[in-house]
């Protein structure tokens, strides 16, 4: 995996290869699911000769800890492990990617990770690859260099769906709406028709959520209530048709009902009940 072909905006590019050029102790990657972050990641690895340690999200299944990207977290027994990997001196550049998933790391993760910032040593480099920023202990972001992934632009977005040989005009206007600049996202929905399906439903949700009677909210609620990652994107669905809505009709209930939804987003993102924060922006 190569940083030189990825799909980047142009200034995350930038800033891609200025970091990668003198690569700090550790690194934050953050941005929207879908955006590339574990990707920039591993293309970053790939620059400085080292293979990809990524260590993965995980939840425990019938007593069994489990890989698990959408509702699993980074737990503490694998930092540990990890601080005994880079106690010894490594050959080169060594890289080891935290790919956080849709969550974060358990606090008692952030605090042994903390203690590897703390002890920096040569040619040893962490990037923790994230979509919840704010999920991250202040301690850990001010000790680490952090870059934001931008939405690939309009022109971008246009010539990654003509890339992908899409010529159906609703499915392309479909594909730029929920992709939203961020290319991984948009290549999965290309290849996969059940998960593009899957995608445009929750799109309709969304709309439902917006403008239809209570029992319809609330039957949309039901739906999602075991799903954090598709709450989440149903939340995100209902802001941007507001914005949208916005531009022509700028009235105060859009901007309340947006600050409304941002605030049961947050608490869905840090674990709060689904059913519980979806009914706070119905009734």
């Amino acid at each position: 995996m190569n940083l030189d072909n990825l799909i980047l905006h142009p200034r995350t590019a930038m800033f891609a290869e200025k970091i990668t050029a003198n690569l700090p102790n550790g690194l934050i990657i953050e941005g929207p699911v879908g955006g590339g972050v574990v990707a920039v990641a591993k293309s970053i690895a790939d620059r400085l000769g080292s293979p990809s340690f990524v260590l993965l999200p995980r939840k425990k299944v019938r007593g069994e800890l489990t890989v698990d990207l959408d509702d699993g977290s980074i737990i503490i027994e694998d930092i540990r492990q990890l601080y005994q990997q880079t106690c010894t001196k490594q050959p080169g550049q060594s890289v080891y990617i935290i790919d956080t998933g849709g969550k974060s790391m358990t606090i008692g993760a952030q605090n042994a990770f903390l203690k590897l910032l703390e002890e920096p040593r040569n040619g040893v480099h962490f990037i923790i690859a994230t979509h919840q920023f704010d999920q991250l202990l202040s301690t850990i972001a001010s000790r680490c260099q952090r870059l934001t992934l931008l939405p690939i632009n309009d022109d971008q977005t246009n010539e990654l769906i003509d890339s992908l040989s899409i010529t159906d005009q609703t499915k392309r206007t479909r594909l730029a709406f929920v992709g939203r600049g961020r290319p991984a996202l948009i290549r999965r929905l290309a290849a996969d028709d059940k998960l593009y399906e899957a995608r445009v439903k929750i799109m309709s949700d969304a709309k439902t959520m917006l403008g239809a009677n209570t029992y319809d909210k609330m039957t949309v609620v039901h739906a999602y209530r075991e799903s954090r990652a598709d709450a989440l994107t149903l939340l995100d669905d209902m802001n941007l048709q507001l914005q949208i809505v916005l531009r022509s009709q700028p009235e105060k209930r859009h901007v309340k009902e947006i600050d409304r939804n941002l605030e049961a987003r947050r608490r869905i993102a840090a674990g709060g009940n689904i059913r519980s924060q979806l009914i706070t922006i119905v009734i």
